[in-house]
């Protein structure tokens, strides 16, 4: 191809930057990593008893939970029983009317549970609640 005063000009290939594409890519996955946010519910499998007169409660709870091997957690803590009796205590002395809610497998030793209730009771907990789920569906309630 011939340009002005008849010189020859070299014609460049056409091409995309990729160094470019490749920046505005990790732009983009530093940013959705920053903006998510990844949360890990731990539980503990328990297998609530029915009861047909259960009724929905809408409370903001601290539970203890007694496991089918007779394991006490408060929250997401694995507690012995004086450590549940010094939870619940530093519990009340900052909410002295808190919810605490009991939620025991239903094959848990049911001498285990009876103390976790004696414990709450003993420290002053008095609005316990002995969560079950409906006969019918099958759904927790609280």
């Amino acid at each position: 191809m011939r340009g002005a005063f008849n010189q020859r000009r070299e014609r460049r290939k056409p091409y995309i930057n990729i160094v470019n594409l490749v920046d505005v890519l990790f732009l983009l996955l530093i940013f959705f990593m920053i903006s998510s946010t990844f949360r890990q519910h731990l539980g503990i499998d328990i297998m609530l008893p029915e009861a047909a007169t259960s009724t929905n409660l809408d409370v903001k709870p601290h539970e203890i939970v007694v496991s089918q091997a007779g394991e006490l957690f408060f929250g997401d803590q694995k507690v012995d029983e004086a450590g549940l009796h010094a939870a619940i205590a530093e519990l009340l002395k900052t909410d002295p009317k808190a919810d605490i809610v009991l939620r025991a497998d239903e094959g848990a030793n049911f001498g285990r549970v009876v103390k976790a209730i004696d414990i709450a009771r003993e420290v002053g907990g008095s609005r316990l609640i002995i969560p079950t789920r409906f006969k019918e569906s099958g759904t927790p309630q609280s």
